[in-house]
This record gives structure tokens, C-alpha cells and sequence, in this order.
């Protein structure tokens, strides 16, 4: 595909080191780190059998990439298990903004990826960057939202501060892991113990949800550029539930509960309960668009609550973010929204967690 001096074309290998030059622009940091965050994400991704993504040449020069996070997804009472492509980590060198690249990449993809996949499933679609995907034919499946729960102390320092009109230091995070009664704090994931966990659960309806077997927990949270902190609450030898923390450092230090697994609600209310009285974070938050209504009565007894100030504040800047679901097919009938009964245009038909977002 070629646009006015442009040329689109799939990613390959050789491209490497320009793509990731061209990432800058949204990673930042440090190029080594960033390198390492590339193969992970897409190269040592275990469900794709090369690193999928789109690229804009000018003059032989990369210009533009969209890459496509690929996870497994499944229906458990169907047996049905599929690849979603999350169209993420779209960049333009800021000389060639405005030239429609983005959505020329974006067309490209559908064409590339028609043969072998069948849902994309956008995480991550801005008030700006969504028109574009509506332009490539997705369909805005619901708005990201979130849970919060707030330190205490955070907030009456952060008030005196704001009154002084001074910025708070930010301080390090240092959460100890170790044995604490029958919860355990660890750097690392459990990836068999885990997946035992998931496959216990039962589910009271049909959703699509995500596969997380024990190759999903050996891969995922192997990223350089996140830092994730794991609690297992455990009975006898065995793990009965988890939830894994992503840390995120702002003018706070932020926790976003970016999964969960349990066998019962209670053993993931003891668990979160703990998170909550360590006070080691200064905000807890979750994605909630689709929790269920017992999980969600567990995080309001402890103190998380929707449509905080801060998230009021930040929609009225920047707009709530949403997610956005299309089939691969470019040329798409009524029959291709479905994965069998199920409509991924429904919001009511998908289990989203913060570990979908790529």
C-alpha cells in the first residue's frame, strides 16, 4: 500500500532499531530498556509466530508504526479459543503528523491480518485518536472507568501542599514481600499456581475472556518497562487466590490492580483488605466496567469508590479513554461481529481486566 510518498508495509526484522528509535516519542526512557520492552512485546509474544505491526517508510525511512499486541482469548463454556489483536504503540514522527498515516497503517492491518485472525480490540482509544478508529470502521464497546481508593494521609498532604502551591516529593516505594500470616508478597509470578486458580473458577455466564493458562503467566509480566508486585493468599500449600499490583510512579505512587484470580470472593477480600492497610501506595485503582457484582461489593467495603475528583478532573481534560472492538475483515458482514451467539459489540458479552491492556 502506498500513500503520496509514503509506502506502508508489514514490520520486518530489519526495521528493528528504527522502530524502536521512532518509540521515543512514546516510551521515552532508556533505549536499551526499550529494545528489551520491543522483543518481549512482540518477537517473544507466544501467540504470534512473528512480531506483528505495521510500518511507514518515507524515503526508506521508518516514519510511523502501529503494532498488534496478540493474546489468546477463550468462551470456557464454548471451548472456543481465538487470537484478539490490540492495535497499540501507534507513533508518527512529529515531520510527518497529519498525513493520514495512522489510519492508512491501521487499513494495511486489516488486509495483512484478514487470513489468520478475527477480532481487533482497541484498550486504549483517546477522545483525539478515536475518530480515526471509527473511520476504520470500529465500534466504541464501552468507556474505560475506575475504581479508586485513596491513602488517607496522601490526601491531607496533598491538599497542604496544593495550599502552598508546592509540588510534593516523591517518595520511594518499598514493599517488603515476605510471609505476612497466610499472604505472601513476592517479585515474581507463581505461573503454574496461577493458572490452577483460573482454571478453578466457576462461572456463573457465558463471556469472553481471556486465556490465562500457565505459558500466559510465564510471559506477561516479564516486561522491563513495568513493575508489578504479586499477593498470594494461600491455604495450606496451595494458592486460593491472587492479585497482581502494577506500580506507577506520578506525583504519587499509584497501584493499579491489573489482575485477580480466586476461588471465592472472600479469599480476594482478605487480599485487598491487606493491600489497603499496608498504605505503602498512595492511590489503589482497578478498571470496573466489568467486575462482577460481588467483587464489586468487596472493593466498596474497602474503600474504592467510582467517579472520584481526580477521575472527574481528568475526564474533563483529556476524556475518558475507551475501548473499541472491529473484526479483522476489511469488507465485514453482520455474521463477523459474532463468535458464535456472542456479539463483541455487546459490552455484557466481554470479562476485561487492566492485564488485557497492551
Amino acid at each position: 500500500m502506498t500513500q503520496p510518498s509514503y509506502e506502508i508495509v508489514p514490520y520486518r526484522d530489519e526495521l528493528l532499531y528504527q522502530v524502536v528509535i521512532l518509540q521515543h516519542y512514546l516510551w521515552g526512557g532508556n533505549p536499551d530498556v526499550n529494545v528489551a520492552h520491543f522483543k518481549w512485546k512482540y518477537c517473544d509474544n507466544p501467540y504470534s509466530e512473528r512480531p506483528l505491526g505495521i510500518v511507514a517508510l518515507h524515503d526508506g525511512k521508518v516514519v510511523g508504526f502501529r503494532g498488534y499486541f496478540a493474546m489468546k482469548w477463550h468462551i470456557p463454556w464454548r471451548q472456543s479459543q481465538f487470537i484478539v489483536l490490540t492495535p497499540t504503540d501507534t507513533t508518527v514522527h512529529p515531520d510527518h503528523r497529519m498525513a493520514g498515516l495512522s489510519v492508512a497503517m491501521g487499513n494495511m492491518a486489516m488486509e495483512e491480518y484478514e487470513p489468520q485472525y478475527r477480532v481487533f480490540l482497541n484498550s486504549s482509544a483517546s477522545k483525539k485518536s478515536t475518530p480515526g478508529y471509527v473511520k476504520m470502521g470500529f465500534v466504541p464497546l464501552t468507556e474505560k472507568r475506575q475504581m479508586r481508593r485513596y491513602n488517607p494521609l496522601t490526601l491531607m498532604a496533598t491538599k497542604y501542599l496544593l495550599m502552598l502551591k508546592k509540588k510534593a516529593k516523591i517518595r520511594e516505594i518499598g514493599i517488603e514481600t515476605g510471609k505476612f500470616g497466610n499472604i505472601e508478597v513476592a517479585a515474581k509470578p507463581r505461573p503454574a499456581e496461577m493458572a490452577a486458580v483460573i482454571s478453578e473458577q466457576k462461572y456463573t455466564c457465558g463471556k469472553i475472556r481471556l486465556l490465562q493458562d500457565e505459558e500466559f503467566f510465564k510471559w506477561r509480566f516479564n516486561s522491563l518497562r513495568s513493575r508489578h508486585i504479586f499477593f498470594y493468599q494461600e491455604m495450606g500449600n496451595k494458592i486460593t487466590a491472587y492479585v497482581v499490583l502494577g506500580l506507577y510512579r506520578g506525583n504519587v505512587w499509584q497501584g493499579d490492580i491489573v489482575d485477580y484470580g480466586a476461588n471465592n470472593v472472600e479469599a480476594l477480600g482478605e487480599i485487598i483488605q491487606f493491600i489497603a492497610k499496608m498504605r505503602q501506595v498512595d492511590i489503589l485503582s482497578i478498571y470496573s466496567e466489568t467486575l462482577d457484582d460481588e467483587f464489586l461489593r468487596v472493593l466498596t467495603e474497602n474503600g474504592f469508590k467510582e467517579n472520584s475528583l481526580f477521575e472527574r478532573r481528568k475526564t474533563e481534560q483529556q476524556g475518558l479513554l475507551s475501548y473499541l472492538v472491529r473484526p479483522v475483515k476489511k469488507d465485514c458482514a453482520e455474521s463477523d461481529w459474532y463468535l458464535g451467539e456472542y456479539d463483541i459489540r455487546n459490552i455484557a458479552n466481554w470479562e476485561l481486566k487492566g492485564v488485557c491492556v497492551a
